[in-house]
C-alpha cells in the first residue's frame, strides 16, 4: 500500500451512544478523493489529503454520537476526524446521511446501516462475590513505656463470599455500508462496508452476597 492509501469510512450508530465501538471492513475509493487527517502536536490541527483509487482496510472507531475516528492503513498512521457540533443522530437502522458542513469534511456520506440483536437463553449459577462489613478495632498505644491507651476505631473489612446469580449473553452485531459524494452531489467518490460484532454479559438478578 502506497502512501496514504486507505480511506475513510466513516459513520454508525446512534445505538452508539456506546462509545469505543469499532466498525472494520475496507473502502473502495473509486476516484482520486480529498479528505482532512489529523496532524501537527497533538494531532490538534488538520491537513487536507490526497486519497489514491483502490481497495484499502479502515477502521471506524466511535468515540461519542457525535465524534468518529477513521483510522487508515498505510506507509503512515492517518487519522481521519468525523466531529460535528451537535449529535448525528445516526439510527440503529435506517438510511444514513450526513452533510460535508456537519462533518468538516470535503464529501457527504449516504448508506444504510442495520443492527441485529439476538440474546441467549438464561442461566442460573452461584457465585463467588464480596461485600463489606464494619468491624470495630482496637489497639493498645504507648507513648512511653509507662504510658498506655487503647484507641478503638471503625473500620471497613471485605468479606468473601457466595451468591446467587441469573443472567444472558446479548450479542450485538452492526453492518454498516455507505458511499462517499461529492459535496452536494450525487457522484460517488468511494463506498465503505463495515461490521462490528460484541457480546455482553447481561445481569438479570443478584441475590445478596453471604
Amino acid at each position: 500500500m502506497n502512501g496514504l492509501k486507505v480511506l475513510m469510512g466513516l459513520m454508525v450508530v446512534s445505538l452508539m451512544s456506546t462509545s469505543c465501538v469499532s466498525l472494520n471492513g475496507n473502502i473502495d475509493v473509486k476516484q482520486m478523493m480529498a479528505a482532512k487527517k489529523k496532524s501537527g502536536f497533538l494531532n490538534l490541527k488538520t491537513t487536507e489529503i490526497q486519497i489514491q483509487p483502490g481497495l484499502y482496510s479502515a477502521e471506524l472507531k466511535i468515540n461519542s454520537d457525535k465524534n468518529y475516528t477513521l483510522k487508515l492503513d498505510g506507509q503512515n498512521k492517518i487519522l481521519i476526524p468525523i466531529k460535528a457540533s451537535k449529535d448525528l443522530n445516526v439510527p440503529s437502522n435506517g438510511h444514513v446521511f450526513m452533510s460535508h458542513n456537519d462533518i468538516n469534511q470535503p464529501f457527504d456520506l449516504s448508506g444504510e446501516i442495520s443492527t441485529d440483536i439476538q440474546d441467549s437463553d438464561r442461566t442460573d449459577a452461584v457465585e463467588d462475590c464480596t461485600f463489606t462489613v464494619t468491624e470495630n478495632h482496637c489497639q493498645k498505644i504507648c507513648d512511653k513505656p509507662d504510658a498506655c491507651s487503647i484507641v478503638c476505631k471503625d473500620v471497613q473489612v471485605t468479606i468473601n463470599g457466595r451468591h446467587e446469580v441469573s443472567f444472558h449473553y446479548r450479542t450485538t452485531h452492526r453492518d454498516l455500508s455507505i458511499d462517499f459524494l461529492k459535496a452536494d452531489k450525487p457522484e460517488v467518490l468511494a463506498s465503505f462496508h463495515g461490521t462490528d460484532t460484541e457480546t455482553d454479559r447481561i445481569t438479570d438478578y443478584s441475590g445478596v452476597c453471604r
